[in-house]
């Protein structure tokens, strides 16, 4: 279930609106392969549309680029685990670089591991103190 996150965020959005975004960045589902191999004037008879400035324009929100975070997070979580993989095999057969580089990532990774368990506990905090605003009944 790789970049569930996308597909999550996704069901929120306009049914044109989430064809051309899964168009243009080929986000395969089991129904919308159809959608993917569209040629640009297919897609428009389709979406019942003259032409893309409606979409373009969309482009340009705060939706779109909110879900260009999501897409471009869980890509980039692929990324980093195929690299993982590579350095791994690597280390394992002995290469000195490779060593490193999984030693480093591994560092790295704890930190941030270390940060974002800080950051939810500042969040949970701040929502207990919200919850807590002294009022007595």
């Amino acid at each position: 279930m790789r970049n569930q996150g996308i597909h999550k965020a996704l069901e929120k959005v306009d049914w044109r609106k989430r064809a051309y975004f899964m168009r243009k960045f080929q986000i395969r589902t089991p129904k919308n392969a159809h959608i993917l191999a569209m040629t640009d004037e297919e897609f428009l008879k389709w979406a019942d549309r003259r032409t893309f400035t409606t979409f373009h324009n969309w482009e340009q929100t705060d939706e779109y680029f909110e879900l260009y975070l999501i897409y471009m997070r869980g890509k980039m979580q692929r990324d980093l685990e195929a690299i993982y993989d590579v350095v791994s095999e690597k280390a394992k057969q002995g290469d000195e670089k490779a060593v490193k580089l999984f030693l480093q990532l591994h560092k790295d990774m704890t930190q941030l591991q270390k940060e974002m368990n800080r950051s939810n506990k500042t969040k949970q905090e701040e929502v207990q103190e919200e919850e807590d605003d002294d009022l007595e009944i």
